[in-house]
């Protein structure tokens, strides 16, 4: 299994996310389960990839989502031999909505039009890809 850490600080602090190469899709269905046992291991019967993201707690005073202080946004699993750009691309826009979440509204209703908000959110998942297309030598 390989490792690598992606990340953005394109709109906000730096969030990063851990990607696993798992050697085959059943590792990787396995492992999802594993981590989220609450969805029943048929869940992942047809999962070539996916996106867990990190836990929060909500302040008890504000009301606002809590997140760990280290940037960590989540962990993203995909399986050698089932690697596609439409995979990665998929997966990339759940990283990319967890780190708008965190930096910029926990609602991600982005609207009706191609306005700020999601422009910014444009802008993380293309900074997103192109640093996992890159370390995955997919260029």
């Amino acid at each position: 299994m390989r490792s690598i850490i992606i990340s953005t600080d394109r709109i906000g602090p730096r969030r990063w996310c851990q990607v696993r190469v798992h050697d085959t899709v059943e590792d990787l269905r396995r492992a999802a389960h594993r981590l989220r046992p609450d969805t029943g291991a048929a869940w992942w019967d047809e999962c070539y990839g996916c996106f867990h993201p990190t836990w929060h707690w909500t302040d008890s005073e504000t009301g606002r989502r809590v997140y760990s202080p280290n940037g960590y946004a989540g962990l993203i699993r995909l399986a050698e031999g089932h690697i596609s750009f439409e995979v990665i691309a998929h997966e990339l826009v759940h990283a990319a909505a967890q780190i708008y979440r965190m930096n910029v509204h926990s609602d991600i209703r982005l609207g009706g039009n191609c306005a700020s908000r999601e422009e910014s959110f444009a802008y993380i998942h293309g900074e997103l890809m192109n640093d996992l297309i890159e370390k995955l030598g997919a260029t």
